[in-house]
């Protein structure tokens, strides 16, 4: 009896260890269950942090335009933050759940055991702050620096030009702001702390040196020191110094300061009446009463032509409006005045700017159109002999064509007729000769007309107008030919005599010793005459209704 009672006790304390023993386990179980539940949510923060770590973006905008989006790599910041990311957490928590799971009970519940608070938030320190990548973007966009205010005078006033704002960069202060910016960048538990950063939220672009607070070139100071300075000279009678009272004078900045002033508004003033009076008197000593007509001969140059005399004056007005042009830009300057040649109506005297020229010594004629040469070519005028084509100044008023020519011991016949003096003495062709120019008019010469090669006396037929100045000059006195011709121009100013090569581009033709010059058709602004009697009315002139002239 007392042997079988021992086995039931036996038997009951084996049951109840094992029970016991298989509590324990259970609970084990479940406690290790738990711990890896608990270790998921911490991992899931862990991987969850260190994932936002690399989506944190720093936004740039400038005047509300996207620059771009700079992940924490680009700026230098990734690695800083993941280490603070990462110290929160052991390398147990760091586990994946199968690193987890694979560890035994005893290390699952003592990291159980172990708290775990929830993940704090971490931003970036900014010690490793690299902006390079944003400053390269900015510095690749288009801009205008800031310009200074400035004063300026234009067009004779004194203008005061405000600064101008631009975009160039002040990179301190944009570095600043990024760095301010970027200081918030950083994670927590829930995700991405971004940042944005507005370049126009600080000091970010250059501002100009000057502003009009701060200018101190004022138009008055402006107008005081160019005063100071200005000085003009003036410069008569340089062309004509030759025949003409010719010299230099000077305005002086004190002669000036009684003649310029500054209005409050910044406008230069010229006293007119002063400086009326001033040119009056400097210009006193140029003038020349009486004098021969200074003529720009096409071969001679300047000439005096004798049998027209003239006041020569100095156009005060033209001369003052020069100055005065000159005292607006307030900038030492040179002005020249030439006097002009005034008729004894009190009018200014020239030939304008179509006219002939005759020149009797060069034995060449020029017409010029509309300030253009339209032909120089040589010619033969009256003989030495008494014919001499007059000297004077006329004018042409007859044109005709197909005409004959009679006098006491000739009739001829020519193609072109142009009235000169009176009807008796014109400009017209003459195929009966071979040579122009040169001595052959002390011999050989006209009865008193301009004998013309052809092809030149078609042109001045067709584009000279009645009423054109005809000017005939020269010493028209005999001399032996043997030894040359002493009143030739040996240096021309102008084209050639009947011996010298014309340049290059002129169409030239030389019958003999003779020459025409007339300008290429590209030069001539006038279309090419067409042949005397095209479209008109047959001539009535015959040999017994010839023309009679000298």
């Amino acid at each position: 009896m007392k042997k079988h009672r021992a086995l039931w006790v036996i038997l009951i304390v084996i049951v109840v260890l094992a029970a016991a023993a298989a509590g324990g386990w259970y609970w084990l179980s479940t406690k290790a269950a738990q711990a890896e539940q608990a270790h998921s949510t911490v991992y899931a923060q862990y991987a969850s942090m260190t994932a936002a770590v690399d989506s944190v973006t720093l936004t740039v905008t400038e005047d509300g335009s996207p620059v771009s989006e700079y992940d924490l790599q680009k700026l230098g910041l990734r690695d800083d933050l993941m280490n603070k990311v990462t110290a929160q957490f052991s390398e147990t928590d760091r586990m994946t759940a199968e690193q987890f799971a694979a560890l035994g009970i005893r290390e699952k519940l003592n990291w159980a055991k172990n708290a775990h608070p929830a993940p704090y938030p971490c931003t970036v320190s900014m010690e490793q702050f690299d902006a390079a990548a944003v400053l390269a973007d900015l510095r690749s966009m288009k801009r205008a620096a800031a310009e200074n205010a400035y004063t300026v005078l234009e067009d004779g006033v004194y203008t005061v030009h405000a600064e101008v704002p631009g975009n160039e960069l002040n990179e301190s202060a944009v570095l600043d702001g990024l760095r301010a910016s970027a200081a918030s960048l950083g994670v927590t538990a829930d995700g991405p702390q971004d940042a944005a950063f507005e370049l126009t939220s600080v000091d970010c672009y250059k501002q100009p040196e000057i502003t009009t607070a701060t200018l101190r070139d004022t138009p008055d100071s402006l107008f005081r020191k160019a005063l100071a300075e200005l000085e003009i000279k003036v410069t008569f009678n340089a062309d004509t110094a030759q025949y003409l009272p010719h010299g230099e004078e000077t305005l002086t900045s004190h002669d000036l300061a009684s003649i310029v002033d500054l209005d409050p508004d910044g406008t230069v003033t010229v006293d007119e009446k002063v400086l009326s009076e001033k040119v009056s008197k400097l210009a006193e000593g140029y003038s020349k009463q009486d004098a021969p007509f200074l003529f720009d001969s096409w071969v001679k140059g300047l000439t005096e032509i004798r049998f027209i005399t003239c006041d020569y004056r100095i156009d005060v007005q033209s001369l003052t409006e020069q100055i005065r042009t000159q005292l607006l830009t307030m900038q030492p300057g040179s002005v020249s005045a030439e006097a002009v040649c005034y008729g004894k109506d009190g009018k200014p005297f020239s030939l304008g700017d179509s006219y002939i020229e005759v020149d009797f010594d060069n034995q060449q004629m020029t017409f010029i159109k509309d300030g253009r040469l339209v032909v120089n070519t040589n010619i033969v005028t009256g003989a030495l002999n008494g014919h001499q084509t007059p000297t004077g100044l006329y004018e042409t008023h007859g044109k005709e064509h197909d005409v004959w020519l009679k006098g006491d011991d000739y009739l001829v016949f020519v193609k072109y007729w142009v009235s000169v003096v009176g009807d008796i003495i014109g400009l017209h062709d003459a195929s009966w000769r071979s040579n122009f120019g040169a001595s052959f008019y002390v011999y050989g010469g006209s009865h008193g007309c301009v004998n013309t090669p052809e092809e030149a006396m078609a042109l001045i037929w067709n584009l000279a107008e009645d009423g054109t100045p005809v000017l005939m000059h020269g010493a028209n006195e005999w001399y032996e030919p043997a030894n040359g011709n002493p009143r030739e121009t040996k240096d021309p100013a102008r084209g050639t005599t009947s011996k010298v090569t014309v340049p290059n581009g002129t169409r030239v033709l030389e019958p003999g010793s003779s020459r025409i010059e007339i300008q290429p058709d590209d030069v001539v602004p006038f279309a090419l005459p067409k042949e005397a009697g095209q479209d008109e009315d047959p001539p009535t002139n015959t040999t017994d209704t010839a023309k009679p002239v000298s």
